[in-house]
């Protein structure tokens, strides 16, 4: 029988590469400060040669944008025959770091859109419960572990066309090719990573949530958007800065009652409420002044809607990424819900509508060496060092022991190591201990790490290799770091650093990847690659060009340079292999036959 997982469905590689961070996944008020611009395209990018080709005209306040030509706002009544079996219209308001804490607010217009609604306060969101998880989630219909989306992702890398967890836009836009569809987001990087490019959806932002407003009641009077999602986010800016649940907090939550009410004044305006499901919501909520854990606080939030069908009371069993097949549901499109997608319509929501089974989506590992299992390791003068010649500084085959079978380097164990069965012989489970290894440092030389890892997913950033103190990103050093869904790398030199991130492959949860991470400082990049694909670059920042990589005179397995790193790491891993010079594709593909790649 064919191993099979609940995972993903291709084994795609991207990579995030980014210059600013923090160690750990907790967000924090960084991304409320987001750089703000107008975007009228259907790319956020600048210079996007699709955006004016596809873009809907957008009607913008003349304060956020001088030179564009404000439209007709003269109301046009909506045409019964025109409207979907169900609603003509979906909006989604999103609240960032609203969470549960409306009930605890001064918010009279949101009591009166929701007196005869349905709301929860027990929305599940998603773990981690950081922006672009959540919103990742609420638009794709799957939890993080599939869409894979961070913050820091999101901001410097499209969302693919092709991916197997299309948003709730792609959906609607092969249904409904001449719909008006709108992203309105003061936090940018939504539209720049989880929107989908080449949809024709009008993205805007602003420096605000006030500007953001008045950009989309024009937009609704003139467009009356099929599908229209709004992200406020100072509600999450004053949570960090005073603390979730504070009276600042609240007292912005009121700010925000106003600008929804604004929001379905234009909708009503316009002629199309009575047709509209009006969803009000958030992605998190906090404690104290973050978030990202898995306290109540935290991880439930309000979810509230609106509109002709609707059963007044309390939704029932709802998580953040049902949002998805709500949407689908209430535009008559529940037959086009992607097979992919883990969402379903909650319970006490729509008049005659109880939640079924929950999907589950299964396929297959898609490499042979996911599940490959273990045989002896190979004998000497037939192992993977022996392609690398005089340049091995250290191989650990793992069998029994963390003695080096090859190179200069000696080894100590810390902690405690558990021996299971590797990719060849036994691998090393590193749940409670580390290995250090002394005999050579970095410096300003070029050098390349391998292994073979195997791991069900990790809830934070433990090291894989590392010769810094982790708490911060910027300390002098460079450390890889295993993360939920992705590796890391770091490097700092106590002011400056670089952060790059390389999403796992799709179906790794408890299978064997190969990762190897090459820097080559005459080029000053660095090279990832999983599974003996190609390699993919990030360029070392000027700030950082001509820097050390050596860090605290330690280089550790499993830890951070000081080895008291708080995070474990929760991996198995075999084969570990250090050399001197940056690994070139050839030697890669060496490496893929030795291995029967």
């Amino acid at each position: 029988m064919k191993n099979r997982i609940i995972l993903f469905l291709c084994s795609l590689c991207i990579p995030a590469m980014l210059l600013t961070g923090c160690a750990g996944d907790a967000e924090g008020p960084g991304k409320a400060e987001a750089d703000a611009e107008t975007v009228t395209s259907a790319s956020a990018f600048a210079g996007d040669p699709e955006a004016s080709a596809e873009t809907p005209e957008l009607s913008v306040p003349d304060e956020a944008v001088p030179d564009e030509t404000v439209r007709d706002e003269t109301v046009r009544e909506e045409d019964p025959s025109e409207a979907s079996p169900v609603y003509g219209h979906v909006v989604i308001i999103g609240v960032d770091g609203g969470g549960t804490f409306f009930r605890d607010a001064d918010t009279p217009i949101l009591d009166g859109i929701f007196e005869n609604g349905a709301v929860t306060y027990r929305c599940l969101t998603s773990d981690p419960t950081i922006s672009a998880q959540c919103w990742g989630s609420l638009m794709t219909g799957v939890t993080p572990a599939f869409h894979r989306l961070s913050n820091s992702y999101i901001d410097a890398h499209p969302y693919p066309a092709d991916s197997p967890f299309p948003t709730f836009f792609r959906v609607v836009r092969e249904a409904m090719p001449d719909a008006a569809l709108g992203s309105f987001c003061n936090w940018n990087p939504i539209n720049v990573g989880i929107v989908e490019d080449g949809l024709g959806v009008t993205k805007g932002t602003a420096p605000g949530d006030s500007a953001l407003t008045d950009m989309i009641c024009k937009y609704v009077k003139n467009e009356r958007p099929a599908v229209l999602f709004v992200q406020f986010d100072e509600v999450d800016g004053a949570g960090h800065g005073h603390g979730y649940g504070g009276k600042e907090h609240l007292a912005q939550l009121h700010t925000e009652d106003g600008y929804i009410g604004r929001i379905r004044d234009a909708y009503s305006d316009s002629g199309i409420l009575d047709d509209t499901l009006f969803i009000v919501t958030a992605d998190h909520g906090g404690k104290g002044t973050s978030h990202g854990g898995l306290t109540d606080a935290e991880k439930y939030i309000m979810w509230a809607a609106a509109g002709k069908t609707v059963t007044p009371g309390e939704i029932r069993d709802m998580e953040i990424r049902d949002t998805a097949a709500v949407v689908l549901w209430a535009l008559g499109l529940s037959d086009r819900q992607p097979e992919t997608w883990t969402a379903r319509v909650p319970s006490g929501l729509f008049e005659g509508v109880e939640a079924g089974e929950r999907p589950v989506y299964e396929l297959e590992y898609l490499t042979e060496h996911r599940t490959r299992e273990s045989v002896p390791t190979p004998d000497e003068g037939s192992r993977a060092p022996d392609l690398f010649g005089d340049r091995v500084l250290c191989y650990l085959p793992f069998d029994g022991d963390p003695d080096p079978a090859a190179g200069e380097l000696t080894s100590e164990q810390k902690g405690k190591l558990y021996y299971v069965d590797g990719f060849f012989g036994n691998g090393a489970q590193f749940d409670d201990g580390s290995v250090s290894l002394s005999g050579w440092m970095p410096g300003m030389e070029s050098f390349t790490v391998g292994m073979w890892l195997k791991t069900g997913g990790v809830s934070s950033d433990p090291c894989l290799f590392s010769d810094k103190n982790w708490t911060s990103g910027s300390n002098p050093g460079f450390v890889l770091s295993l993360r939920d869904t992705d590796i890391k790398f770091n490097l700092g030199d106590g002011s400056s650093r670089m952060d790059s991130e390389f999403l796992l492959p799709m179906d790794f949860r408890d299978g064997w990847v190969y990762a190897v991470l090459a820097v080559d400082r005459e080029a000053e990049e660095i090279r990832f690659s999983y599974d003996f694909g190609e390699f993919q670059t990030a360029a070392i920042p000027a700030s950082l060009r001509g820097v050390s990589f050596d860090g605290l005179r330690k280089l550790n397995i499993g830890q951070d340079g000081t080895g008291r790193y708080p995070e474990r790491l929760g991996a198995v891993l075999d084969e570990f292999l250090l050399i001197r010079g940056a690994m070139t594709d050839e030697e890669l593909a060496s490496l893929a036959e030795f291995y029967g790649d």
